[in-house]
């Protein structure tokens, strides 16, 4: 690798930590239900600024509701940029989790730039079936496929701030779960799944 790889995750991760602890997401998110990091953040293999979470919210309570509580205290943060809340239903965008989603910029000027925060409210079923397939792929990491992952979503970045839609969720799905390791292989796969990577 031309640049160490690990080491910008590590960076990033670092910073992703201290982006919760400053703004006290963990705890405000909390408050509202049973929460679960995953992705990139929970996979420890961040290449840009993006800390995914889903959420249980309590019985009772509604998880829009929830949600657009969790952003109005985020509005009023002299950081907020931009805000999104989309309700996935089964019919539309089938390949994304079923439930209430809430996307959030901030900027951290010290601590890497904007930040994007992805919550999503899920059924308990949803919810505790990711937090297995999470526990799954952190079992089947070792340092060749960390670093074989890595390269990759930087290769898939080149050009811009972010790996395509879905491009993380394709990359360990073929590395960590079908064993696909050659590269010409993946670039394949990566084509037949609509998912652009530079070569």
């Amino acid at each position: 690798m031309t640049k160490n790889f690990q080491e910008i995750a590590k960076l990033i991760r670092s910073n992703a930590k201290q982006v919760l602890e400053l703004k006290k997401i963990d705890s405000t998110i909390r408050e509202m239900g049973e929460l679960f990091y995953t992705g990139s953040y929970a996979l420890d293999l961040m290449t840009w600024n993006d800390i995914d979470m889903q959420v249980v919210v309590k019985n009772g309570t509604n998880p829009i509701e929830a949600l657009g509580s969790i952003f109005n205290r985020f509005m009023k943060d002299p950081g907020f940029i931009e805000a999104q809340i989309i309700h996935f239903h089964g019919n539309y965008k089938p390949k994304m989790p079923r439930g209430v989603y809430l996307g959030i910029k901030m900027d951290f000027p010290d601590l890497g730039g904007i930040w994007k925060l992805d919550i999503w409210s899920l059924a308990k079923q949803d919810f505790e079936k990711n937090s297995v397939l999470i526990e799954t792929l952190k079992s089947k990491l070792d340092p060749q496929n960390r670093a074989l992952i890595l390269e990759l979503k930087h290769e898939m970045m080149a050009g811009s701030e972010r790996v395509p839609q879905m491009g993380s969720h394709f990359l360990y799905q073929a590395i960590l779960l079908d064993g696909i390791r050659d590269k010409e292989a993946l670039y394949k796969y990566f084509a037949s799944q609509g998912v652009s990577i530079k070569k």
